[in-house]
């Protein structure tokens, strides 16, 4: 029995030393820093030039908890500006003072806390006054807003106590989507019948298109499980536009149109001259024209990939394009035996329809075939959209509830949220698996209004 008695003394002795060393025997002392300057210094605050003002928020920090509360001043610092101008190589003005407000000018951070209540630096009156918007902040110039811990009741962590936001507002688009490995956009309105999804089936043309920023070709997900395709939009094995497949280029673009309204096969062929660049922008696109047998993926609003003679040769009921086909199977399993005859309009009967045979951005088949990057102002047309149309319209469709052939319409422009707003007649509003991330600091230049 003594012998036990020791044994547990000496384990806890090991324990509660153990405890104390965590506690006390710090290898570094505590300081204070600005939260969002631990990853980069450089805050870009790019924002669209219809918004009237604009938030940032950032917090005080700590390495690890202080057994006290800790001060904390702020300031902005224009001395800063020109600091910054010759560290990046840049010319940038100091924003003029009407044109912002930070919320406070100290914080605390509690005892037994690491972080202090937000701040925000609130850009403001950005579009001026009247029709003229007159005083509104110049569009597409760049300023710069330095803010730095001025004092704190501890010490400061060097080169982590400025934050310098870039502030712009630009005439590009300025909001997108990220999604990535488990998370990818729904339509359920296109699984029922109904007003919504009727106008999706009986095509006999249509166009996918989207801008797209890949952050990686990955060839394999967190779980090491190989990856060969990055998803774009539409239905599996039907109408499908898409990075990589097997046995082919991972970066280039592929159309897949394998289903009983298309017939075409996979276009193009593998060719390593076509593949895309991760780290920028596209715009993507592929139409498909049953009546002129054409199929083509565009780039950047220019024809990439074009086939002729290929696809459905004798349009008919039963080769009618139906985008929305789980809408088909909900009206076909509703149906009385009698009425299901005239619903089907393939051979296999939608009876046999899986659940990964629906429309969806950023997923096909299954979750291992993600995006993997940002996304923005996709759409789903009817018709096969010109070559000039594709061109002059890649980054707004303007007016877009009064087009009976814009399908779907889905900007990415909510900044927050996890439902996508739907801007075409039909309201298939999108609804993402998981939580979207808002990146900041997004800016997609408009290729067609520099280039010749």
């Amino acid at each position: 029995m003594k012998r036990y008695i020791i044994i547990l003394f000496v384990l806890l002795t090991a324990f509660t030393g153990c405890e104390r060393f965590d506690a006390d025997d710090r290898k570094f002392d505590n300081v204070v820093y600005l939260s969002v300057s631990q990853t980069s210094p450089v805050q870009l605050a790019t924002f669209s030039n219809n918004r009237p003002t604009y938030d940032c928020a950032l917090q005080a920090a700590l390495t690890y908890p202080s057994d006290t509360d800790v001060q904390v001043s702020l300031a902005v610092d224009p001395s800063l500006v020109e600091t910054y101008n010759a560290r990046y190589g840049t010319s940038w003005p100091m924003l003029d003072g009407k044109y912002y407000t930070l919320s406070a000018e100290s914080v605390t951070i509690p005892a037994g806390r690491t972080t202090s209540e937000s701040i925000t630096l609130q850009l403001r009156e950005l579009m001026g006054e009247g029709d003229d918007q007159t005083g509104a902040l110049p569009i597409d110039a760049t300023y710069l807003v330095p803010i730095r811990i001025s004092g704190a009741s501890i010490g400061v962590l060097g080169g982590s106590d400025v934050a310098w936001y870039v502030v712009k507002r630009s005439s590009a688009i300025t909001v997108a989507a990220q999604l990535g490995a488990g998370n990818w956009i729904n339509f359920p309105t296109l699984d029922k019948y109904g007003a919504n999804s009727s106008a999706w089936n009986g095509l006999t043309a249509m166009t996918y298109e989207a801008l797209i920023y890949i952050d990686q070709f990955a060839t394999q997900d967190e779980t090491s499980t190989p990856v060969s395709i990055s998803t774009i939009m539409g239905v599996e094995q039907y109408l499908l536009l898409r990075l990589g497949d097997t046995n082919f280029e991972r970066q280039q673009l592929q159309f897949d149109g394998s289903g009983s309204g298309s017939q075409f096969g996979k276009i193009p062929g593998k060719d390593a001259t076509k593949n895309l660049e991760a780290g920028r922008w596209y715009h993507v696109a592929c139409t498909y024209d049953q009546t002129t047998q054409t199929v083509r993926i565009y780039v950047d609003g220019k024809i990439q990939s074009e086939e002729t003679g290929v696809g459905i040769s004798m349009p008919s009921k039963k080769t009618q394009i139906n985008l929305a086909m789980r809408a088909l199977y909900d009206l076909w399993n509703t149906a009385s035996e009698a009425e299901k005859p005239q619903y089907e309009t393939d051979d296999t009967g939608y009876d046999k329809l899986g659940d990964a045979y629906q429309f969806f951005i950023g997923k096909s088949y299954n979750e291992y075939r993600p995006l993997n990057g940002k996304i923005a102002e996709a759409r789903v047309w009817s018709v096969a959209r010109t070559p000039e149309q594709i061109w002059e319209n890649m980054y707004n469709v303007e007016n877009p509830a009064d087009d009976p052939s814009l399908l779907g319409y889905w900007k990415f422009n909510e900044g927050a949220g996890n439902t996508v707003k739907d801007y075409s007649m039909y309201g298939n509003d999108g609804v993402a698996e998981t939580d979207i991330v808002w990146p900041s600091g997004i800016e997609i230049p408009k290729i067609n209004e520099t280039e010749e």
